[in-house]
């Protein structure tokens, strides 16, 4: 998928080429809106900040299109960390709903209590393992994002994953 990316905006920047950017688009902003619903917003504020990072991300993207997928992600959470101070900064402003919509009675179980013992992860290890696992992005495209090494993000990710892993085993009452 990354490279599949990076191949369409190269032909944006390129080209000029529309149809690879709106492909781009489609491939990344449902995933984008999700994971910024799990990261707390609300779903229209989530759509505004969608919207605004695509926006921000169409003006930089050329410059220099190396990782895009983990630019447009940095860009999001950026505007998603801006929108809750501004509204930290407000009091006369009611603060949106942090968590997410209730669970579908679809939802299994197990998918519950992966939810939960997710949420029991200090929010830095929920991230990576959200970036990792259900956006997909590698290593190297998160440690671009974060601005680590790719082996400190490689390293996190396991331990993250090993310490959700031993909560699930344990299954306490979450």
């Amino acid at each position: 998928m990354p490279d599949d990316s990076r191949r369409l905006l190269e032909r944006y920047c390129r080209d000029g080429d529309q149809g690879s950017f709106s492909a781009f688009y489609r491939g990344q902003a449902d995933r984008l809106w999700r994971y910024l619903r799990l990261r707390g917003s609300a779903p229209e504020p989530a759509y505004d900040l969608l919207a605004e990072a695509f926006l921000r991300f169409i003006r930089v993207i050329c410059r220099d299109p190396r990782h895009p997928v983990a630019l447009l992600y940095r860009i999001a959470v950026n505007l998603q960390i801006d929108a809750w101070r501004r509204r930290q900064a407000s009091p006369e402003q009611p603060a949106a709903a942090t968590d997410p919509e209730p669970v579908a009675a679809a939802v299994t179980d197990d998918r519950e209590t992966v939810r939960r013992l997710l949420q029991s992860l200090p929010p830095d290890e929920q991230n990576l393992l959200l970036l990792r696992y259900w956006i997909g992005l590698t290593h190297k495209e998160i440690a671009g994002m974060l601005e680590k090494p790719e082996g400190t993000i490689r390293r996190q990710c396991a331990g993250a994953l090993a310490a959700l892993r031993q909560r699930w085993r344990e299954k306490p009452d979450v």
